[in-house]
């Protein structure tokens, strides 16, 4: 079999390559090769190493001296026999419709015996006749991005309020605990699915109207508020939540899918209504006393104002006013103790709203 014709592109590429060889010479390219910061090596058809740069020695913590001309390095870097055939079956799968690999993970051990995720890619070199010359081995070391990534994810399933990711189309992707906890559905259930929305939301015109509201949100970018929903969960609670979304985008700034966080405020809410509930109560209570007061001071005024009242009879009325003032003060004080005690169990929200 003859060599394929190459398409513009790789024409555009190996014109490119050949100007920049001519004008730095070779020993650019192999200048930069060897001092890349990504792990750079060239493999034989017997996976015998022939280049090894220094980022690869860097990564492995093996110099280019101990693996040049033999195949061992895999076995030092891959020292578990069971995952070392995982990896190599996955690799020879990969290769053999692909001819390369993209963003391949494999966990290795350094020489020093810590362990290291790299994520490769690959491309066969291959010679005129079609034949394999060998690989070529680019490696990036994303211990650190994986580690902050598990990091953040532990962070985000443990959080105490609903952290949610939906894809494009609605569907979930992140469920966290919380959200599991709240809502009684659990993740195993939802990811993949946009059917929770029912669930949660059973009726379907109140579920219209907050899809309405969250894509109205989502279409301004300018908007950044948040708003109040009733979800029922699965036992048939009803529990209010107020949430804030944000719409996520890939590095090429195509919409990737939405954050969605939402806050329990169920107890708040009742505790507002608690509150204010009493207040009411307590201000009848109020009313009805100041209203007798009011009415017989004034029938007194017209009494004493004609001179048809005495003295003593102007000293009962007087005290029995004194009474339903007692009454009066008896009420407030009972009223600043219960909104004293309702304030201790308030959440700071509250607390907050009410001082304002």
């Amino acid at each position: 079999m003859g060599k394929k014709d190459a398409g513009p592109e790789e024409n555009k590429r190996d014109k490119a390559l050949n100007n920049l060889e001519y004008v730095f010479g070779e020993d650019f390219f192999k200048m930069l090769l060897m001092n890349s910061n990504v792990w750079i090596s060239f493999i034989d058809p017997a996976t015998r190493v022939v280049i090894w740069n220094s980022a690869a020695e860097r990564m492995s913590g093996y110099s280019a001296e101990e693996v040049i001309g033999s195949n061992e390095i895999w076995t030092k870097l891959y020292p578990n026999p069971e995952y070392r055939k995982e990896i190599t079956g996955k690799i020879d799968r990969i290769i053999s419709n692909t001819m390369g690999l993209d963003k391949f993970e494999t966990r290795i051990v350094r020489k020093d015996r810590e362990k290291r995720i790299i994520s490769w890619n690959t491309k066969e070199i291959r010679n005129d006749a079609e034949e394999c010359e060998g690989y070529f081995i680019i490696g990036l070391d994303i211990s650190d991005i994986i580690r902050a990534e598990t990091g953040l994810k532990v962070l985000l399933m443990n959080a105490n309020v609903f952290i949610i990711f939906l894809d494009r189309e609605a569907r979930i992707r992140i469920w966290n605990r919380f959200a599991e906890e709240i809502s009684g559905y659990e993740a195993a259930e939802v990811i993949g699915s946009d059917e929770i929305w029912k669930k949660l939301y059973p009726d379907p015109v109140y579920r219209k109207q907050v899809k309405e509201n969250v894509f109205g949100i989502f279409s301004d970018p300018q908007k950044r508020e948040m708003f109040e929903t009733e979800i029922l969960t699965r036992s048939g609670e009803k529990k209010n939540v107020l949430w804030n979304t944000k719409m996520m985008y890939d590095y090429d700034r195509n919409l990737d899918g939405y954050v969605v966080i939402g806050l329990d405020i169920t107890r708040k809410k009742e505790m507002q209504e608690e509150i204010f509930r009493y207040i009411g109560h307590s201000v009848m209570r109020l009313k009805y006393p100041v209203e007798i007061i009011r009415d017989n001071l004034y029938e007194l005024h017209e009494k004493i104002n004609v001179g048809d009242i005495g003295t003593e009879e102007i000293l009962l009325e007087l005290m029995i006013e004194i009474k339903n003032s007692e009454q009066i003060l008896r009420n407030l004080q009972d009223l600043n103790r219960a909104v004293q005690n309702s304030f201790k169990e308030m959440p700071d929200e509250l607390k907050d709203f009410l001082l304002q």
